[in-house]
């Protein structure tokens, strides 16, 4: 029965994996385009293709979205706003005030924020397993930022871009736990077409207006691949991912693999933008590594939530 139950389990740590990845990728491609797109701008246009993308897809569903949203509006409107265009805006707006190490660094909280969160608002204690391995991969991941001097991190000074953005690990720490409460009427691709469409009403109006206040934004061949890699395969792909890996393995071992993010961010910065990988990278990324695979561990006996069988 256990080896049956990880072997089931095996497809969904997969697909956080692979979130984390594109996750990675995300930050380095977006901040590279907040060079010459507004934040607002840029949130509002990475939903807007999730939603062009979505819409041929799920058009079959097309009923059965309008009777969720009819009748789940009150948790699809807070869950639209927890993990979709609101919150990318806040992450942009707190970004382009702050560095991409500031936001490295407090998106390791998120696995902390979960944790935390659980055991305040669900009293879900978190088993020693996870504590430990949490406690290794942050570890791993302050190794990574500090560039193998950890008293580099007592300097790090912080503003209100940060703070900005420390509230958007906040809030997508929420949306994670609350995944387990997705309309299982819809499948996966229908629920976040559902948030992108509530997102994308909720964002564009300001997003027009900073458009308007900088006097228009000029996107190239550049700045359009980017945006449609961001929406179409950095958001897109990795929220049916991470939707479908944390109703099958729970939101605190869904949010410990977080912890690969800025591994993944290392090793594309080095690839694409011409930053040097380091021996720190390498004893990080081990650290990272292990702690993640000890913390997701002894699974707790049944997958949460009872996922739905649509994809």
């Amino acid at each position: 029965m256990p080896s049956a139950l990880a072997s089931s389990r095996a497809p969904a740590y997969l697909a956080l994996v692979c979130t984390t990845a594109l996750w990675g990728s995300n930050g380095v491609v977006s901040r590279a385009l907040m060079n010459t797109v507004p934040p607002l701008v840029m949130a509002s246009a990475r939903w807007a293709v999730v939603f062009v993308v979505l819409l041929p897809l799920v058009w079959p569903e097309r009923r059965a979205i309008l009777r969720s949203l009819a009748r789940d509006w009150k948790l699809l409107l807070a869950l639209s706003l927890l993990g979709s265009a609101p919150q990318s805006a806040l992450v942009y707006t707190g970004l382009s005030a702050s560095t991409a190490i500031h936001l490295g660094l407090l998106n390791s909280t998120i696995p902390v924020l979960i944790i935390l969160i659980s055991w305040g608002w669900y009293a879900r204690r978190p088993r020693r397993l996870e504590a430990t391995g949490l406690a290794i991969s942050l570890a791993g991941v302050l190794l990574i930022l500090a560039h193998g001097e950890l008293r580099a991190l007592l300097h790090l000074q912080f503003n209100s871009g940060d703070l900005l953005m420390l509230g958007a690990m906040v809030i997508w720490a929420i949306y994670t736990l609350r995944l387990k409460d997705r309309p299982q009427s819809l499948s996966l691709l229908a629920f976040v077409f559902a948030l992108s469409l509530i997102g994308e009403l909720l964002t564009l109006p300001f997003a027009a207006l900073q458009w308007a206040q900088a006097g228009g934004v000029h996107l190239g061949a550049r700045e359009l691949l980017g945006v449609l890699y961001v929406g179409a395969v950095a958001t897109l792909v990795s929220s049916v991912l991470f939707s479908y890996g944390v109703e099958r393995v729970g939101a605190v071992r869904g949010g410990i693999l977080i912890h690969l993010m800025p591994v993944f961010s290392s090793v594309f910065a080095a690839l694409f933008i011409g930053e040097q990988l380091f021996p720190y990278h390498a004893a990080g990324f081990v650290l990272v590594a292990g702690g993640a695979i000890l913390g997701c561990l002894r699974p707790e006996p049944v997958i949460s939530s009872q996922p739905s069988t649509k994809i």
